[in-house]
């Protein structure tokens, strides 16, 4: 049985086992929600169960920590839908809730995974996501965003904006130890400036912290690019001293051919690569290092049976480092 009651938001506190970083959460980051209690009062109400024997709170909340700041900080009392849950329960009606309002992170996921785990609430990563009807991949994912040491984490000025792709690129760039201290060295770099980084910047930055002289290793095979359907868009060869990217034919216009050339242009500068050679007839966009195109009619046929150029006939990228790489 459950059954919504108003408290006073100061006779409630967050349960231990809580998925919010509470540092993050601040009369900043709640603004939406300040807005939405002041003009039409508190819509959702927040999940908690009854305390015993604590003199200074009646109500120990499992979902709500937003709503719990947002009641305090305005001071009004708090809708609470009072439920009698074991640890098990709440973690499962936890998880439940998040998924439905899609707000939490995967950092903030990551750790909860991991604290559950510690806390003993479940035996294994296989136990727990049984537990939460989710794949067993899902928790090691997760747990791997959530293991990212502190100095990198701290390089975003809130954790909560970094998806999970970008923790799990990071997560192997630390797993390389000649990467690892430029990297930290670099998240170190980013937290001490005056100015807040955006999310996207503090990662791309992260990412391309390598050491210098690191090549791309060479495979034996072209790697294949598809799209969602399994359709091949391009296919990458990776030669001895440089890499060619192979297009479709029918599928590149001049238009898409220019946008190409720019965009590879655009991320080897920002890599501060030296490339060489100069064969685009691009506008405004001569400055030192460019992409070098090698009109080459060798041809490749796809798995589909497709006939490939590299970029128009082949974009040869000789990314011949003279700084990191």
């Amino acid at each position: 049985m459950s059954a919504i009651e108003s408290f006073n938001p100061f006779r409630c506190r967050m349960w231990s086992e809580h998925d919010r970083l509470e540092d993050h959460i601040n009369e900043k980051s709640c603004q939406a929600e300040i807005a939405s209690f002041l003009k039409h009062g508190q819509l959702v109400p927040a999940l908690g169960r009854r305390l015993r024997g604590d003199s200074t709170h009646d109500v120990e909340l499992i979902c709500g920590a937003r709503r719990l700041f947002v009641a305090q900080h305005i001071n009004r009392e708090i809708l609470v839908e009072m439920r009698d849950l074991s640890d098990t329960d709440a973690i499962v009606a936890i998880d439940i809730e998040n998924r439905q309002r899609m707000d939490i992170s995967p950092y903030e996921h990551g750790l909860s995974f991991a604290r559950w785990l510690r806390g003993g609430f479940f035996q294994s990563q296989e136990e727990l996501a049984r537990a939460l009807n989710i794949s067993p991949s899902v928790v090691s994912r997760l747990l791997k965003v959530a293991r990212l040491p502190a100095v990198v984490v701290g390089a975003f000025s809130d954790p909560t904006k970094m998806c999970e792709a970008w923790g799990l690129k990071l997560y192997e760039a630390l797993e390389d130890p000649a990467g690892r201290e430029h990297t930290v060295r670099a998240a170190r770099a980013i937290a001490a400036r005056p100015e807040c980084v955006p999310a996207e910047q503090v990662y791309r930055q992260l990412l391309a912290a390598k050491p210098a002289g690191r090549k791309v290793r060479a495979r034996p095979r072209d790697e294949v690019i598809k799209d969602q359907s399994g359709r091949t868009l391009m296919r990458i060869r990776y030669k001895r001293d440089s890499i060619a990217l192979l297009l479709p034919l029918e599928r590149v216009s001049s238009g898409v051919l220019d946008k190409i050339r720019l965009t590879v242009l655009r991320i080897l500068q920002s890599e501060n690569l030296h490339v060489v050679g100069v064969s685009s007839t691009v506008d405004n966009e001569r400055s030192g290092a460019i992409s070098h195109v090698v009109p080459e009619r060798r041809r490749a046929v796809g798995s589909g049976g497709g006939v490939y150029t590299a970029a128009t006939a082949s974009m040869l990228v000789s990314a011949k480092s003279r700084a990191t790489s």
